[in-house]
């Protein structure tokens, strides 16, 4: 039995969230999340978000990011101070 694949998070173009992605079909470019959802990638140029609780909790990962999820939130915790 080998390790456990580290997971790949993913921001959402859809609903703003890091999601974990454990698959990925290339025809449609859809990711499958661990918490089921179909994600759809954001621009990669963009800043990570909140992490999808669901995920977080599929993967055993520690939610403790306070990142805003809205890109609206994401571009403004970017500004300089």
């Amino acid at each position: 039995m080998g390790a456990p694949e580290r997971a790949h998070w993913l921001t959402c173009a859809l609903d703003g969230r890091d999601h974990a992605v454990v698959d990925h079909d290339p025809q449609s470019g859809a990711h499958l999340a661990a918490c089921a959802r179909t994600v759809w990638a954001s621009s990669l140029a963009s800043p990570p978000a909140s992490r999808c609780p669901d995920c977080a909790d599929a993967t055993d990962t520690a939610t403790t990011d306070r990142r805003p999820s809205t890109l609206i939130g994401r571009l403004l915790s970017l500004r300089p101070a």
